[in-house]
């Protein structure tokens, strides 16, 4: 088994502003906490408006699933990095390459998808980042599964549209759990693990939430 990465940010920016979803972003959010954490690890590449979204999910899930992210950021943006931060165990900075945001983005990207085995990746609204990822992760990891959820609008809509996407005809439209449990192979009555090892497999740990 393998990680789950998660590309998603919250459009501000034409043209992919024009159709976001904010709504439809946190419950997409809300959906991957209640699905994955705790039963494979979580990784991505910190976001503003993501990484709150996120830590609320996750304490609603259960407080402890924290240790089973890693959440990575460039050091280009450390004086401008969200508070909710210091709430994840794991917390990998990537040296930026000088001033350039382009070439600083692609370094942590690059030190992202090396980290760990990957299985799958979800993508929720974004903008063009959204698509870079995407490239990216494929690269790295073509026999993943990529689930881009539409309904969240932004540059997830262009790839989902891009990928042929659609989710099964017997599931709601938003019906994001459902989706994610099916997309990711994990069952509902799996057990939750406080702790995972850096392969993304659940760990020695006892603890169940």
């Amino acid at each position: 088994m393998g990680a789950i990465f998660l590309s998603a940010s919250v459009p501000t920016r034409a043209p992919y502003d024009a159709d976001c979803r904010p709504q439809e972003i946190q419950a997409a959010i809300n959906a991957l906490a209640l699905v994955v954490l705790g039963r494979k690890k979580l990784v991505w590449g910190g976001h503003p408006a993501i990484t709150p979204l996120l830590w609320s999910a996750a304490q609603a899930v259960g407080v402890e699933c924290t240790e089973a992210v890693e959440l990575f950021q460039s050091r280009l943006f450390e004086k401008v990095l969200p508070a909710e931060n210091k709430h994840f165990a794991h917390v990998t900075m990537v040296d930026a390459v000088g001033t350039d945001q382009e070439a600083s983005l692609l370094a942590m990207r690059k030190a992202m998808l090396a980290s760990t085995t990957f299985e799958a990746a979800v993508f929720i609204g974004g903008m063009h980042g959204i698509l870079d990822e995407h490239k990216l992760f494929t690269q790295y990891w073509p026999d993943a599964v990529c689930i881009p959820i539409a309904q969240t609008g932004g540059a997830t809509a262009q790839l989902a549209d891009q990928l042929q996407f659609k989710p099964p005809e017997d599931l709601a439209p938003l019906d994001f759990v459902a989706l994610l449990y099916r997309g990711l192979g994990i069952r509902p009555s799996q057990k939750r693990k406080t702790h995972l090892d850096q392969r993304g497999n659940h760990g020695t740990s006892s603890g169940v939430l």
